[in-house]
């Protein structure tokens, strides 16, 4: 095991422990009857589903989470069945006979159906913070180090850990128990001139608890080094302040307590008191009003390892970035990021080219675009729905095709295109005038074409800032350009034409 594995098990045996103490309890075979087992463990069962957080954080006087109910009863039903299997060497080696009247009713205890289940999105543990939400978290995170008497909650240490951990996408315990000197020489060459651009700067070497045989080092940059060396500093200090001057600690985060030493890391259990507090002084929330609870602070692997797959880097290196055997547990950081991005693309109408809304649901529109993945039918302001084998024969005229689709996520270049649009009517129109010494007439070929282009645009814009705020469906939009582009050919005008 573990030492993570080691801990949960002990932690779930204490449950257990407590809950046969108060049915009075004391034999290891817990009953002589297979039957009596089995009634002792539903209600065991029943007891741990009431039970409370009752630690220091927002769930606290909750019940505790699916998760954790089926932690407690796996590592209590694993415990006796090792037991079981090995009743001969446990009843040699405790000293205890009643070992050895366990039986099969010793090795399951609990049915499939009767654990509690979990959902698939939490089953991932994919819960990744917001990028405005990360930016007010990192903003903030001073706090924890600021001194008391300036408002803040005055730890460095634990300031120092959450930043490494939202910057390296590393687990709770593998930053807490850094070595004193983590950091690896990175052999490449420096840039010329006295400017060192170097991405990467060091290796930093962490303390792989949790999967063995996966790697245990990483790339950082110069501000993950810093963040080290000022580490580094501060526990230097700390001993020459305690009359132990020049005293090298084995761990670069320590314990605040009997650590006279140094060989006790930062407790885990320190870094979620201090970072409770956090939370609910900064009281930030994401885009639904939810409170982000970045205690669990699990949550900035996630956001690292979707981040860097979102930017393109092969699932491959993310694999080892983060530390993972194989690309399994790394491909639900892809299903996590695909998931998003279907989401963000379904939160806006599609409008067609005269701002009209579209039959095709958004959902068939995202499946079209994403088996398709052809990059021709991807255009500045929004996509081209021409099924596959057919070629536009349209030239740059997507405003007037019945085939064009967008959404406000392309408000930007649809009024960049609309403005530069004008400013080429009037240049064009001041270059006729004066070559022909007239105005242009708006029966001119030339300018039917960019009165209907300006027509279009003024439509789906207005009709987008109109519902890009509102909109909280995914229903579709539909429209068609012909009747736009016939509307300005002939001369007449809607009633909504802007």
């Amino acid at each position: 095991m573990t030492w993570t594995t080691v801990l949960q098990r002990v932690n779930g045996l204490v449950v257990f422990d407590d809950f046969l103490r108060q049915r009075h309890v004391t034999a290891a075979p817990l009953s002589d009857s297979p039957q009596q087992v089995r009634t002792l463990m539903l209600d065991f069962l029943g007891h741990v589903r009431q039970l409370r957080v009752n630690t220091p954080r927002p769930t606290q006087g909750q019940p505790l989470s699916s998760s954790r109910v089926r932690s407690v009863l796996g590592h209590v039903e694993q415990f006796y069945a090792f037991m079981h299997e090995n009743q001969d060497a446990a009843a040699t080696a405790l000293g205890d006979p009643e070992w050895l009247r366990l039986g099969p009713e010793h090795a399951v205890f609990f049915r499939a159906h009767e654990r509690p289940k979990i959902k698939s999105g939490k089953a991932a543990g994919l819960d990744v913070i917001e990028e405005e939400a990360l930016t007010r978290i990192m903003a903030g995170i001073g706090v924890l180090g600021a001194a008391e008497d300036e408002g803040g909650l005055g730890d460095e240490q634990a300031m120092r850990i959450l930043m490494l951990i939202a910057l390296t996408g590393r687990r709770m315990n593998e930053i807490c128990m850094l070595d004193r000197d983590p950091l690896l020489a990175l052999n490449t060459p420096k840039p010329p001139g006295d400017r060192d651009d170097r991405p990467f700067t060091a290796r930093l070497r962490y303390q792989q608890t949790k999967i063995d045989g996966s790697p245990d080092t990483i790339l950082v940059d110069a501000e993950v080094v810093a963040l080290i060396q000022a580490q580094q500093d501060w526990a230097n200090r700390y001993f020459t302040e305690r009359g132990a001057p020049g005293r090298t600690p084995r761990y670069l985060f320590l314990a605040s307590r009997m650590n006279r030493n140094g060989d006790r890391p930062y407790s885990a259990g320190r870094l979620r008191e201090v970072l409770s507090e956090l939370v609910t002084r900064l009281d930030i929330r994401d885009s639904s009003g939810r409170l982000v609870d970045f205690q669990r602070t699990h949550r900035f692997r996630h956001t690292k390892g979707t981040t860097l797959l979102n930017a393109g880097v092969p699932l491959h290196v993310v694999q080892r970035y983060l530390g993972h055997v194989s690309p399994t547990m790394t491909m639900h950081y892809a299903q996590t990021l695909a998931a998003t991005h279907e989401a963000e693309f379904l939160r806006y109408r599609k409008l067609s080219a005269d701002a009209r809304e579209l039959d095709i649901d958004s959902r068939d529109l995202y499946d079209m675009l994403e088996l398709d993945k052809r990059t021709d039918r991807i255009l500045p302001n929004g996509w081209c729905l021409l099924p596959p084998r057919q070629i536009c024969t349209k030239g740059n005229a997507c405003l007037s095709c019945d085939k064009f689709a967008t959404d406000a996520t392309f408000l930007p270049e649809l009024k960049t295109q609309l403005a530069r649009t004008d400013q080429l009517t009037d240049q064009r129109r001041q270059a006729f005038e004066a070559r022909t010494g007239q105005p242009m007439g708006e029966d001119n070929m030339w300018l039917t074409g960019r009165r209907h282009e300006q027509n279009a645009l003024g439509r789906v814009i207005v009709k987008l800032e109109a519902t890009r705020l509102a909109d909280g469906t995914t229903q579709a939009v539909r429209g068609a350009g012909v009747s736009a582009r016939t509307d300005t050919i002939t001369g007449k005008q809607t009633d909504d034409r802007p």
